[in-house]
């Protein structure tokens, strides 16, 4: 699944891989979501602004499903994410740093060197992931990641247009390597990302409304 068919703009329109069909998202009022319609058809600006809280679209690149998430939590930069169904994701300045409910969850991740190289858009930053194992112990994986500056490009996130540079974050590490993607606009927000999560649930694309 993939989420960025919503944007309108460069390779992200209407004719490019992305769009795919997002399924199973849509608004049925401010505070709930029903699970059954492409949210295309029926997300507005008007609905998104009227929500209780702020919104986000999130989709596993690998998978034929997408689910609204409405921020429930914050503590300083680290926000907590939920959805209707329970699963949860936390960011940190929009970078993920935990997951729950999607199976090989990443429970916990330093990536204080990362969002710092992401705004300057190039230099290196090393992460800190922390997976449970098969005997419920904690298993480390340890990425050194570089970042480079790919273009700038506007995006239109339901009738919001925003100006933002993509940048691209390459990870190597003891466990394999991978890349996310980042759009981030002038003032540092992390509007739209790719972000690997774990060899299970692999990438996801994440959506801020």
């Amino acid at each position: 699944m993939v989420l960025f068919g919503l944007t309108a703009c460069g390779p992200l329109a209407q004719n490019q891989p992305l769009v795919n069909a997002v399924q199973g998202l849509a608004s049925a009022g401010a505070d709930k979501w029903e699970q059954d319609r492409d949210p295309r058809e029926t997300l507005t600006r008007e609905r998104i602004d009227a929500a209780a809280n702020d919104l986000l679209l999130f989709a596993p690149v690998d998978e034929e499903v997408a689910s609204v998430f409405e921020r429930v939590a914050a503590n300083a930069d680290r926000v907590t994410w939920v959805s209707d169904e329970g699963d949860s994701l936390t960011l940190r300045d929009g970078i993920v740093i935990a997951t729950r409910g999607l199976g090989n969850d990443l429970m916990g991740a330093d990536v204080a060197q990362v969002y710092p190289a992401i705004v300057s858009g190039s230099g290196r930053a090393q992460r800190v992931h922390d997976y449970l194992g098969g005997e419920d112990q904690i298993i480390r994986s340890i990425f050194q990641c570089e970042m480079a500056t790919l273009r700038t490009e506007v995006i239109e996130i339901f009738q919001r247009q925003l100006r933002t540079r993509v940048v691209r974050e390459t990870c190597t590490g003891n466990t394999g390597s991978f890349t996310n993607l980042y759009w981030i606009d002038a003032a540092g927000a992390i509007w739209q990302s790719r972000q690997w999560v774990s060899g299970r649930v692999g990438s996801v694309d994440i959506q801020k409304l």
